[in-house]
């Protein structure tokens, strides 16, 4: 049994197997959150993934008896937070589902248009005795259906998909894991799954703003308690497009030639006093790197040219972050070609798709590049430091 405050108790299911999530590599797992809140009315906040229906169910038999939920508030819609629902309401016969005005139709659409849903416009809010459930939409954090649930009396803020992490652990609350590792998943989640919906991000945070906030209880990952200015500081950072000193070298490569290149460039940042992260494709995968490309200022993007075009995986990487649409990046190509190339102008029309700035870089070389096409490629990395320190 674990309790946020009384009355209020996270009834969730650990995923310590989870691999990928919609192709995004979770390395340390996921938990699907659910949230119990008992009161002269008993309500449940969001569910799970349909085969954890089990564990939820286990742990709120723990608490109170299911039938007895009068509630249940759907924040979001997808699969991962609403698929057990319809089970769940044969047991809670007489609960009152509510959701946004979006979320009853993706319920309908899901399970079916006789499905009976209150929308939150109808019931803005529901007075549970002692305790109050307060709804707020936030459409685009990551659906059109998305919003928030808040307990005023507690300062509990469940915001369903803002501030989540894909992490399994023992611990559920944010002063129980590594910090380190917390906050290096949370910007993972943000920048795979969050990242493109920055402008939303930022409207549904303006919204959130004069709410006092002792607990913020995420769909995914731990609660956060005791680092809530921390990541609230870093969520504002994500939202305004805010960089570090850092370059993101991406790339694959045939015979090594683009290789060559890549390091080549990675030296001449680091001389430059720059951090550089250098991802080969095959080796990283493409949630990784967008992991890093999150707060970096450049993002370098190399490819040999095959049949007139650019290398499959890095096509593949290309599409990923055309998707997310990092912003306020600068970027360039680099690569090699036999007896004619192609892959840099796709590459560039792919960064520049992705709203990367483009800087001039004379950077593809024929075959294996020489001695003087390296020390070429090392002066550019360099001269690509003062850009990036200068913002």
């Amino acid at each position: 049994m674990i309790k946020l405050k009384e009355g209020v108790y996270w009834v969730g299911a650990i995923d310590w197997n989870l691999r990928n999530f919609h192709g995004y590599l979770t390395h340390r797992g996921s938990t699907y959150n659910a949230y119990l809140i008992v009161d002269e009315k008993i309500a449940l906040v969001d569910t799970v993934k349909d085969k954890s229906f089990p564990e939820m169910m286990e742990r709120i038999r723990e608490i109170v008896d299911p039938s007895e939920i009068d509630y249940v508030i759907s924040n979001h819609t997808e699969p991962d937070h609403s698929g057990c629902i319809t089970k769940l309401l044969t047991i809670a016969e007489n609960a009152e589902l509510v959701a946004s005005n979006f979320g009853v139709k993706n319920l309908r659409g899901y399970f079916g248009e006789g499905l009976k849903v209150t929308s939150i416009t109808d019931k803005p809010s529901i007075n549970l005795g002692k305790k109050t459930l307060q709804f707020t939409p936030i459409p685009m954090v990551h659906w059109p259906d998305s919003m928030v649930t808040y307990i005023p009396e507690d300062k509990i803020l469940l915001p369903n998909d803002a501030f989540g992490q894909h992490i399994a652990s023992s611990g559920r609350f944010d002063d129980e894991v590594d910090p380190g590792v917390l906050m290096q998943e949370a910007s993972t989640y943000y920048a795979n799954i969050i990242m493109h919906l920055s402008t939303s991000v930022g409207r549904a945070l303006k919204a959130l703003g004069g709410l006092e906030i002792d607990l913020i209880g995420p769909s995914h990952g731990v609660i956060w308690r005791s680092m809530i200015g921390e990541i609230m500081d870093k969520y504002r950072g994500w939202v305004a497009g805010e960089t570090i000193p850092r370059a993101v070298i991406v790339y694959d490569t045939m015979w090594e030639s683009t290789h060559m290149i890549a390091r080549a460039l990675s030296d001449g940042v680091a001389e430059g006093g720059v951090e550089v992260k250098l991802h080969r494709l095959g080796a990283s995968h493409n949630s990784d790197v967008i992991a890093d490309i999150l707060e970096a200022k450049a993002v370098l993007v190399g490819s040999p040219t095959i049949n007139n075009g650019v290398f499959p995986t890095v096509a593949s990487f290309l599409a990923y972050l055309k998707g997310l649409k990092p912003r306020f990046k600068i970027g360039a190509f680099f690569g090699s070609y036999g007896w004619g190339g192609g892959a840099r102008k796709e590459v560039e029309a792919g960064l520049e798709a992705a709203g990367i700035e483009l800087i001039e870089g004379d950077l593809e070389y024929k075959f294996r590049p020489g001695a003087e096409e390296l020390l070429k490629a090392r002066e550019f990395g360099r001269t690509l430091t003062g850009k990036i320190l200068r913002g």
